[in-house]
């Protein structure tokens, strides 16, 4: 298998990097430590710039249908 574009890390800067290069027709691979890909335990802060890069790639809404909104 030839890939183009290595990716380090499977979080969601990975993920979002490799699902973008699919959509422009670049082949990728994801590399991960981990032996499994986890939804659950973890927390994430999103400020409107990357809420935009989401809506982009077509997984904001969602995803905004799971967010828990916190307020200051």
């Amino acid at each position: 298998m030839e890939n183009d574009i290595l990716i380090v890390g499977a979080g969601i800067c990975g993920l979002a990097t490799a699902l973008a290069l699919h959509r422009k027709g670049l082949k990728s691979i994801v590399l991960e430590r981990s032996n499994a890909l986890r939804s659950d335990g973890g927390a994430l802060s999103m400020y409107n710039n990357g809420w935009h890069v989401l809506d982009q790639l077509g997984i904001a809404t969602e995803l905004r249908e799971n967010a828990v909104r916190l307020e200051s």
